[in-house]
């Protein structure tokens, strides 16, 4: 998810080269001829030439058919020419843009600088090189540019340190300006040289399977979401997860770490979607590759019986007091309605005791039904099931099954014993049966003995219902009463793991919060959409709000456009008015030489461990540390501007430490790092 503004892509606008008839650098007066060309073969082209020097720009021929155009520079300095092609018949503010840096300057440049070593001129994002500058004479004042949108960017001003440790945090060709002079020296500079290296962009990580390992979405119990990734291998791959309601309310509920699933609880009913974004551990982006679920939340799990019987079997005599008992999985709060329809009608109404008393005082053929619901569900019932039964007149005392004892829960484990015994009255000599079902199919069987208990082991996981039969020995019946035992068998009993998650100037710098707000007639009927444009490229754009203010804090360097449209709910147009609002937001400094520092040379179980960041450039520099265990890293601190993490080892081995730094104003993942090893020991 981007930020309010989003990362600014750089332009890249191709088939056009800038050409000069002479080389650089050049004294200032000389008559230099700039020649631009289009490769693409397209006609009704216009040029436009523009100069820039130290942050100022003039246009010295205005946009023409002349792809020429000469200049003559009148005082020394550093140089961005810049050349802009559009077509004639075009509704862009210009189609083609190249840029060429060019020295002016007067005195014949000594050679101090003999030759730079780069140690590596090809990395991928998240290397480092070393560069380092051979000269003639030592004692040499030393800086360092890198070349970037609008010209030279200082890396390093005048030190007498002739290498410079670069961290490669984006992809592109980087062209770096090297000046050095003496110490008493007048002049800007006594000698440069310019090198190039190129660094590759992270292999691409893709999203291939996002998916939800829950059977029911239901509030109050875990949910689970796990994701599949296809990309580098042997690189660091970070998860962040996000919530997201109906209305649209994104929360984080799993912060950037190497954990690929996220297990939450929801309070509450209804949509839902989970976004999830993966990213390399170096990538410049914010994110490498993002899926979304889209699922729904229910109060309570479905509904269902799974098993309503008497404790006595048909036929019984007037007199008998037969107790109904309903099984049923599902709802949140269940309420139960028992209606007996025959000689003699009851009804209880819904009630919240799963079983039910009869008292039979009349003889006939009944039918006993059970409806079940939600207290909160206002339909008639959800579910229901019928069980028909005989009264008969009086006869001898019947046989009852009194009560049931199961020595464990009514959730076990596979391999586990469960012994089950049966405490029944009335008959001669009861003999007893036990007939165990899983998922609805008949899978053992103990035949009617003398004892009155079972032992019994499941060796597979699922839903077993064990019937119990009782019946007197002399009886033809198939039995005289039975009732039914419901275990769930499982293959482990799951862990339950709580997670905790949260948080959350009037300047022109990188990193303040400005704000404005919107000043509208009728302002209660009138909805606002804000166009943010950051050097002339749309990089957000809002629906039509109700919101009169916009907040934003910027992450980059350069000139940003608000347009704000207004218009009425009742509007059929696109908008009533239109009102810009310019600002230009300045850039800080890199954060270069990171490197961490521990304030012992080897740890030790139970002492407390600090490790300090230090690192020179930047502004307002935030730091944000990960520690690996046992292979895994996390995230341990996230940004901010503590510049130090202290932990205690509980066992011995060996440790990582990964500390990222980037100024407090970049909407950058990091500008540089550094990372250290360090063992634990007794």
């Amino acid at each position: 998810m981007r930020g309010a503004l989003g990362m600014m892509q750089e332009l890249q606008l191709k088939d056009v080269d800038i050409i000069f008839d002479k080389e650089k650098p050049q004294n200032k007066g000389t008559e230099i001829s700039i020649l631009s060309e289009i490769n693409k073969k397209t006609a009704d082209i216009e040029y436009k030439f523009i100069i820039g020097s130290n942050g100022i720009w003039n246009t010295i021929q205005d946009f023409s058919d002349d792809n020429k155009c000469l200049w003559k520079p009148k005082s020394e300095g550093e140089y961005i020419i810049m050349v802009q092609a559009r077509e004639k018949n075009g509704k862009k503010s210009f189609d083609y843009l190249a840029k060429e840096n060019y020295l002016i300057s007067n005195k014949n440049p000594i050679k101090f600088i003999e030759n730079v070593s780069v140690d590596k001129n090809d990395l991928m994002i998240g290397d480092k090189c070393s560069i380092k500058v051979k000269a003639t004479e030592e004692d040499l004042l030393y800086r360092f540019y890198v070349k970037g949108y609008q010209g030279w960017d200082p890396i390093i001003d005048y030190t007498k340190d002739n290498t410079l440790l670069y961290t490669a945090n984006n992809a592109g060709e980087k062209e770096f300006l090297i000046e050095c002079k003496k110490p008493n020296s007048n002049e800007n500079f006594d000698d440069y040289i310019t090198i190039k290296i190129n660094v590759s962009d992270i292999e691409k990580l893709e999203i291939t399977n996002f998916k939800c390992t829950n059977n029911n979405l239901i509030i109050g119990e875990d949910l689970r979401f796990y994701v599949e990734t296809e990309g580098p291998t042997n690189r660091t791959i970070l998860y962040k997860f996000y919530k997201i309601s109906k209305e649209g309310k994104a929360t984080c509920i799993q912060d950037y770490s190497t954990k690929e699933n996220v297990t939450y609880k929801e309070e509450k009913s209804g949509e839902y979607k989970i976004l999830c974004f993966v990213k390399d551990i170096f990538s410049d982006k914010e994110y490498d590759d993002r899926a979304v679920i889209l699922y729904k939340v229910k109060s309570y799990k479905d509904i269902k019986i799974k098993g309503f019987s008497a404790d006595l079997n048909s036929p019984q005599v007037v007199g008998t007091d037969i107790k109904f008992k309903i099984v049923a999985e599902g709802g949140s709060n269940l309420v139960y309605r028992y209606k007996v329809k025959g000689s003699h009608e009851e009804d209880s109404g819904f009630i919240r005791n799963d079983e039910y008393l009869w008292n039979t005082n009349e003889a006939g053929n009944y039918e006993v039904t059970v409806f079940v619901k939600d207290a909160s569900y206002q339909g008639e019932y959800e579910c229901f099931e019928k069980i028909d039964f005989n009264i008969e007149k009086k006869g001898d005392k019947p046989v009852k099954i009194l009560d049931v004892v199961v020595d464990k829960e009514r959730t076990i484990i596979i391999g586990e014993q469960v012994n089950i015994m049966v405490t029944a009255e009335g008959g001669t000599r009861l003999n007893y049966s036990f007939i165990v079902y899983k998922d609805k199919k008949k899978v053992e069987n103990a035949v009617y003995s003398k004892a009155n208990w079972v032992n019994f082991i499941p060796e597979e996981k699922g839903d077993y219902e064990i019937e119990i039969n009782v019946k007197d020995r002399y009886s033809d019946k198939s039995y005289d009463a039975h009732t039914f035992v419901y275990l769930k068998v499982r293959e482990y009993l799951p862990g339950e793991i709580d997670y905790i998650i949260l948080p959350c100037k009037e300047n022109y710098v990188v990193g303040d919060s400005i704000e404005f707000e919107s000043i509208i007639q009728n302002t209660k009927s009138v909805l606002v959409k804000y166009v943010t444009k950051i050097n002339g490229h749309t990089v957000e754009e809002t629906e039509f709000l109700k919101n009169k203010k916009l907040r934003f804090i910027p992450k980059i360097s350069g000139k940003y456009k608000i347009e704000v449209y207004a218009k009425n709910v009742k509007c059929t147009e696109e908008y009533d008015s239109k009102k810009e609002l310019n600002l230009y937001i300045s850039e800080a400094s890199p954060v270069i030489n990171t490197k961490i520092i521990i304030n012992k040379p080897e740890g030790k179980i139970n002492e407390e461990v600090t490790f300090e960041v230090k690192n020179s450039g930047g502004k307002d520099v935030c730091y944000e540390f990960y520690l690996m265990e046992n292979g895994n890293w996390r995230k341990v601190q996230s940004y901010s501007k503590k510049q130090y993490y202290s932990f205690i080892p509980f066992v011995r081995g060996k440790y990582k430490i990964l500390a990222l730094a980037k100024s407090y104003y970049k909407k950058v993942s990091y500008e540089d790092y550094d990372e250290i090893i360090f063992k634990v020991v007794d």
